[in-house]
Formats: structure tokens, C-alpha cells, sequence
């Protein structure tokens, strides 16, 4: 099981939870019961080597070639949360672990984690987009990372609970990051091809009509239509990432699947049509042109703002200037 980076459990008994199968509080639909925390280092050492980032993701996910900004952020990520993942699913029966009800508990207890790694890799793909300025490249890095994710997940199919359902859990965390990156990219190396400066706020309109949100199309970007849609898109991200991954661990079928609806996601976000110019382009252009030597830093900072740093929550207030 070389995916993994660690042999086979098939074998051996379920892997005992950090907290040896005392209930974990955890999200009700109102989110009002906190989720206790697990860090990684707080798992036995053999568990959290085999489920660290640099030895579990998939190779795609880990690949040298991505920008160090985005490469760092899904690191983080998946470090951050696979304790939590792991506290959730060790110890259950399999048919119980792979349940729908189980993963959407366990991916209750990272959203927040989760939306805002997403929101990191759209201001990313923005100023790092993918290499390439021709839309079929960037639908084919995504479908490579979306049969690269489903590989991993499949595993779980053959492999026991514990350590490989973990680590299927949250590549298809990590893996639905990553074509949203891919998508953020793709849509920017379009408007940089038309002589456009394309902003994180822009692009996540874009990134939320493709998935089905509302009828902006055509409209000029806003701060109050790109906070609406990025609170749509933190809302569906539950949604979104348990559908990954029930349709990534089909087996045989499911790597095919998962790279073709990755592919879709980005293709659709390539077939929109540009927005016009909007005020907030202007803004940045004028930073551009000021040579703003922090401009991620600053566009990362005004994005997050738009989401209330909470999953469906609102602006904690009003965008800093230029914002």
C-alpha cells in the first residue's frame, strides 16, 4: 500500500483512538458544541508518522512543482486535521467508519479549518496560478488531482479502519483544496490573458456561480456580492467534500470518476464569461501600479474578511481601504 506510505493494516486490529474511545464532543447542525482539538503530535508516534502529510498524501498534493504558498497551506491542512479525522473514525466497524453520517461528523469538526485553507488557495491562485495559459492544462492538473485523491481513497475499501480511513477522509478534504486552487488559477490566467488584473474577490463569484450560485453572471464584482458568494460556497463545503468523497472509494470506478468531476468543476469555471471591470479591479490595479511589495498578504488578508473567518458567518466589518 505504497500510497500510503506505510504497510498494510489490513490485518490488525482497528487503531485505538487517542483518547481510547471516549465520545469527542462535535458540531451539532447548530454548531453550538465545540470540537475538541486533536494535534497531531498528540497521537502515538508510529500512528502520526504514517498519517503525516509528507508520508500519506498523495504525490500529487506533495509534488515540488506546486508554489511553495499553496504547497505549505495544503500541509497545513492536512496536518491540522487528520488528528481530529483519526479521533473520529478509529475504532468504529468499517461499514460504520465509510458512513455518510460519520464523515460529514468528522469533516463538522475541521469546516472551518477546511474553508479557510480554501479561501488561502483562491488569493494563491491568483497570484500562482498553475503554469499555463491554455484552459485544457489547468482541467487536466485537476483531474490528476482528483484521480490522485480518489487512489488514496480507495485504499480505504481494502484496507481496515483507522489509519487508511483517516487518511481517505481527509485526502478528499485536501484533494477538494486543491481543485479549488486549480479553478482559481485557471480563471486568473483567463483574465490576465485578456490584459486583466484579477482579484481574489472576482474570482470567488466565479468559483461560486460555476458551482450553481445565484445569477451574478455578467455583473461587475462587488464586496457585497463576493462576501454573499463566499459565504455560499462555505455553506456548501460539507456538502461538497462528503460527495468527493463517497465517490471517490467506488471501487475501481471511483479514481475515473473522481478525476472526471474534478476536470468538470474546473472546465465549468473556464466556460463563464469574464466580468467586466469592476471598482475593486481598479483598486488593485492602482496598487499594482504603486508596487505594492505586499500585495498578497494584503489581498489574503481583505479576502479572509469576507467570510467572518467562520463557516457561513458574517464580515467581521468593513474591508480596510482599497478593500
Amino acid at each position: 500500500m505504497s500510497d500510503l506510505g506505510a504497510p498494510d493494516d489490513a490485518a490488525g486490529p482497528a487503531d485505538p483512538g487517542p483518547t481510547g474511545g471516549a465520545p469527542v464532543p462535535v458540531p451539532g447542525p447548530s454548531g453550538s458544541v465545540p470540537a475538541r482539538h486533536v494535534e497531531l503530535s498528540s497521537l502515538p508516534p508510529a500512528i502520526a508518522d504514517r498519517l503525516r502529510f509528507e508520508h500519506a498524501a498523495p504525490r500529487r498534493l506533495r509534488s515540488d512543482k506546486l508554489p511553495d504558498a499553496v504547497r505549505e497551506e495544503l500541509e497545513d491542512l492536512w496536518d491540522g486535521i487528520i488528528g481530529d479525522v483519526y479521533d473520529e473514525v478509529a475504532g468504529l466497524r468499517k461499514t460504520k467508519a465509510l458512513s455518510r453520517d460519520t464523515v460529514e461528523r468528522a469533516l463538522m469538526r475541521v469546516a472551518d479549518r477546511l474553508l479557510q485553507a480554501e479561501r488561502v488557495v483562491i488569493v494563491a491562485g491568483v497570484h500562482y496560478p498553475v503554469k499555463g495559459s491554455r484552459a485544457w492544462k489547468h482541467v487536466a492538473v485537476a483531474g490528476a488531482g482528483g484521480g490522485g485523491a480518489a487512489a488514496v481513497q480507495e485504499v480505504a475499501t481494502f484496507a481496515t479502519f483507522g489509519t487508511a480511513t483517516t487518511i481517505a477522509i481527509v485526502s478528499a478534504v485536501v484533494g477538494e483544496v486543491f481543485e479549488t486552487y486549480v479553478a482559481a488559477s485557471a480563471r486568473s490566467r483567463q483574465y490576465l490573458a485578456a490584459q486583466r488584473s484579477p482579484d481574489p474577490a472576482t474570482v470567488v463569484i466565479d468559483l461560486a456561480e460555476a458551482s450553481g450560485y445565484g445569477d451574478s453572471a455578467g455583473r461587475r464584482a462587488t464586496v457585497q456580492a463576493a462576501h454573499s458568494a463566499a459565504t455560499w460556497l462555505g455553506e456548501q463545503v460539507v456538502r461538497r467534500t462528503a460527495t468527493r468523497f463517497a465517490r471517490g472509494i467506488v471501487p475501481v470506478v471511483g479514481i475515473g470518476v473522481g478525476a472526471g468531476m474534478s476536470a468538470l468543476g474546473v472546465r465549468r469555471v473556464t466556460k463563464l464569461a469574464l466580468r467586466p471591470v469592476s471598482e475593486l479591479e481598479v483598486r488593485r490595479l492602482a496598487e499594482e501600479v504603486l508596487g505594492d511589495p505586499d500585495l498578497y498578504a494584503s489581498d489574503l488578508e481583505r479576502f479572509e474578511r469576507l467570510g467572518g473567518g467562520t463557516v457561513g458567518g458574517a464580515p467581521d466589518g468593513p474591508l480596510p481601504p482599497g478593500g
